[in-house]
Parts: C-alpha cells; sequence; structure tokens
C-alpha cells in the first residue's frame, strides 16, 4: 500500500510541476516576454536575452521536480560545455526532459525543436523569440542550423528526431551529418541516459515508475571530422552516411557500456546538477 502511495504521489507531483510550469508560462507570455522584447538592445542580443531567460526557468522546472524527489539530473563531462561555442552537441533523446535539462546547461545556445513544439500555446512564444529552429523543412532546416553554428553559437540537435523506444535500436536521421559536413564544425556527442524509463515515448505524464529516476547528461570531448572518420575525398552523400553511423554506433556502444556497468542505478542520493 505504502509503494502504491508513493506512486501516486510521484504522479501526482509531476503533474504539478508540469501544470505549474505551464501556469507560469502563460503568465510570462504577455507580461515578461514583452519587456525582454521591447528593451532596447540588438535583434541577436534580444535573442540571446530570452535564451537566457527560457535557461534559468528549465532550471527551476528540474529543481522543482528534484525537491519533490521525482527524479534528478547527473551531469559527467560538464567541463567540456565550456568548449561548446560555435560547435554542434549532439545528443540521444531517452525522455521528454532532455531538451529541458540540455538548455539548463547551455544558456545561450540555439536548440532544434519539433515544429509541433512552435504550435504549443505554453511556449511557442518564448520558442519563437529565442529564434529556436525548426525541423520541419528539412531544406530550411539545414541552412539554420549552418548560420547557428557560423555564428557562432552552440546548436544542439536530437539527430533522432524523436524520443527514442526503449530496446529498440537507435536511428539517426541525415541532417545532423549534413550540417556538420557542410559547416565543417566540430561534434560534441552528448549520451543521455534515464533510469528507469520516464516520460518515455508513448506513454503519458501519470505513467511514473516504481523509483525516482535519474537522468544522465553525459558530455564527451569535442570531436573533429577526420576524429569521426572523416575523409574528405568521399562523396557528398556517401561521407554523410558514413557520419550518421558512426555517430549512431559510437551512441550505441556508449549507452550499451552504461547499462553493462550500472544494471540498476541506486537512489539513495537525488540532486539536480
Amino acid at each position: 500500500m505504502l509503494a502504491k502511495l508513493y506512486m501516486w504521489w510521484r504522479a501526482l507531483g509531476t503533474g504539478l510541476c508540469f501544470a505549474g510550469f505551464g501556469i507560469c508560462s502563460l503568465i510570462a507570455t504577455p507580461t515578461v516576454l514583452p519587456v525582454m522584447l521591447l528593451w532596447p538592445a540588438t535583434p541577436a542580443t534580444r535573442q540571446r536575452r530570452i535564451r537566457v531567460f527560457i535557461s534559468y526557468a528549465f532550471r527551476a522546472l528540474l529543481a522543482a521536480i528534484a525537491t519533490l524527489r521525482l527524479g534528478w539530473v547527473d551531469v559527467e563531462g560538464r567541463e567540456w560545455l565550456a568548449q561548446a561555442q560555435g560547435q554542434l552537441v549532439v545528443a540521444t533523446h531517452p525522455m521528454y526532459l532532455d531538451v529541458v535539462a540540455l538548455i539548463s546547461l547551455l544558456p545561450d545556445a540555439d536548440c532544434v525543436v519539433k515544429s509541433k513544439t512552435l504550435r504549443n500555446p505554453f511556449i511557442r512564444s518564448f520558442a519563437k523569440a529565442a529564434g529556436y529552429i525548426s525541423n520541419e523543412d528539412s531544406v530550411s532546416f539545414v541552412d539554420a542550423c549552418i548560420n547557428s553554428i557560423q555564428s557562432g553559437r552552440t546548436l544542439i540537435v536530437f539527430p533522432q528526431g524523436t524520443r527514442s523506444i526503449p530496446g529498440e535500436p537507435l536511428y539517426f536521421k541525415r541532417g545532423v551529418a549534413q550540417v556538420a559536413l557542410r559547416s565543417h564544425c566540430k561534434i560534441m556527442p552528448v549520451m543521455i541516459h534515464c533510469s528507469p524509463p520516464a516520460l518515455i515515448k508513448n506513454t503519458q505524464w501519470y505513467q511514473v515508475p516504481d523509483r525516482p529516476w535519474r537522468l544522465l547528461v553525459k558530455v564527451y570531448p569535442p570531436q573533429t571530422l577526420a576524429s569521426l572518420g572523416h575523409c574528405d575525398i568521399l562523396p557528398y552523400g556517401v561521407a554523410a552516411r558514413h557520419l550518421t553511423k558512426t555517430l549512431e554506433n559510437f551512441f550505441s556502444q556508449q549507452l550499451a557500456n552504461h547499462e553493462y556497468a550500472n544494471p540498476r542505478t541506486e537512489t539513495a542520493h537525488h540532486r539536480f546538477a
């Protein structure tokens, strides 16, 4: 009975966190956002101001989740984030809060989001004002990503395009490889792993696991295209397929190693990092 009550509490707490965030977003849209947009500055400075505000809002959401003992975020390799400027941050996407965790760690980053995110009434105004990039049109998506990187900004991309399904192999879309090859940028891999699985694809927010989740964000050193096996003599299409497969294999191996080394995550220490 106590176990069931604990699960009910965590389901209720999850709903309260999301509802609270949504209400705050609706309030901030007609109040805070106009002030940030009208405050004298260049367009680039306005976008940066809004992205930083979003980052702190996401940190507040994760802190609330950790305070209620619903789950927590751990970060490994945090020191590499200082080198993220002008790079392509490529991350796995196991749960709903992946983008929240990464943006909270990279306040001034651009981010590729689903087109439906830009239609979400709770966050669409802030997402558009921040200049986040929609993945709806593949051609404009690649051009916008290249422009972001060449402007010296950090760009967060989830090459799966959607949340992964536990137990199924990773499948990356080639858009990320096309962006990297055309911009000649470094790639910063970020493995994100959630244990136990929570807020995954094809589940509802109230379907909580039997214990608090731990979201591991593991940042790896930046990689050049050459270090990932790219050869300039390869035709463009072949190079994109090769780079995509290399990234798939890298992340699949890292996830397999993590699962082998940590068959069950301990929950003695709950913390927001």
